[in-house]
């Protein structure tokens, strides 16, 4: 499928720029040298959404910084206007910390609840949290949303970071979680994006990570309770991989991201300066270049990533055959 089919795209919506309510030190967004602004009117994003009303299936996330910084007001004039023109071929995705969550917010995403997920970020502590919001226990104020509202809006799920603090702590905290009601998280590697990264691990503790996870999702029957992507994903018959469009060397092209009328991009927001990397030669010639995809173009990869890479889909196939 090339990007020009027009049968499927994803839209970053950073409508506030790059501002946020929090702090957290791995944030990809502050590695950018040009912090960016959002929109100055509503129109703007109607203007930039209309290109897409001919795709068969539209799934627009609203990210940020903080999507919930913006007045309430202005995002209830967005959705109407993307419901109406998209009508069933939208899925609608709230990326945001939870920290700003209210009954005000939650009664206007509850009108478009059968096409609308809340995507929470929320990390197991560790040794040492990365997260920070102005000397408050953002922790505590994301899990007492997570209770009050995990039985009003039914699609919240959990988007976790794994990075070199916090990579022994998920076992617990995926049991906690559950208990909370959640009913999915997805667990991505801190990617190393600049050479001093200190707080990156590498292919191989996250394929360790994901092994011990998987186990305990089958012994403790985690399975009927929580889905846990990557896990998912690698598992089923059909897809057996990490990134969704695999070996096509386009495959960030199946995104935009929109800041503003006169700041867009024609790929994915981990694509900082709208400057798409290449797909290594190393890569494309790699024998099982077919179900790794070769990783985020953006990532730095050490020399031990195609080891990990390769231990993973070992360990997948052993499990399917065990099973």
């Amino acid at each position: 499928m090339k990007c020009t089919d027009k049968k499927s795209i994803t839209v970053f919506l950073k409508l506030v720029g790059t501002i946020c309510n929090m702090e957290c030190k791995y944030c990809y967004e502050h590695v950018s040298k040009n912090p960016k602004r959002g929109i100055r009117d509503v129109q703007e994003v109607f203007d930039y959404l209309k290109e897409f009303i001919g795709y068969e299936h539209v799934f627009i996330v609203f990210h940020g910084g903080e999507p919930l910084l913006m007045k309430i007001h202005d995002i209830k004039n967005i959705l109407d206007y993307i419901f109406i023109n998209f009508k069933n071929k939208i899925h609608v995705q709230f990326q945001t910390n939870g920290t700003l969550l209210n009954d005000n917010w939650i009664l206007l995403l509850k009108e478009y609840s059968s096409n609308i997920s809340l995507s929470i970020s929320l990390d197991p502590v560790g040794e040492k949290d990365l997260r920070y919001l102005n000397n408050k226990d953002y922790r505590k104020v994301v899990i007492d949303n997570l209770k009050k509202y995990s039985s009003v809006i039914k699609n919240i799920g959990i988007i976790s970071v794994a990075h070199v603090y916090n990579k022994d702590y998920f076992i617990n905290y995926i049991e906690e979680l559950i208990k909370l009601g959640v009913s999915s998280i997805t667990i991505n590697k801190y990617r190393k994006i600049k050479e001093k990264d200190k707080y990156s691990i590498t292919e191989m503790e996250y394929v360790i990570l994901l092994k011990k996870i998987f186990m305990n999702w089958i012994e403790k029957k985690w399975y009927l309770k929580i889905n846990i992507q990557p896990l998912l994903s690698l598992f089923s018959n059909n897809t057996n991989k990490i990134c969704i469009y695999l070996k096509d060397e386009n495959k960030c092209s199946y995104f935009r991201t929109f800041y503003h009328e006169k700041d867009s991009s024609n790929y994915c927001d981990h694509i900082l300066d709208n400057v798409l990397p290449k797909v290594s030669k190393s890569c494309l010639e790699c024998d099982i270049y077919s179900k790794c995809g070769g990783g985020c173009l953006m990532e730095e990869k050490e020399v031990s990533f195609c080891e990990g890479r390769r231990e993973l889909f070992k360990f997948i196939e052993e499990m399917k055959n065990e099973n």
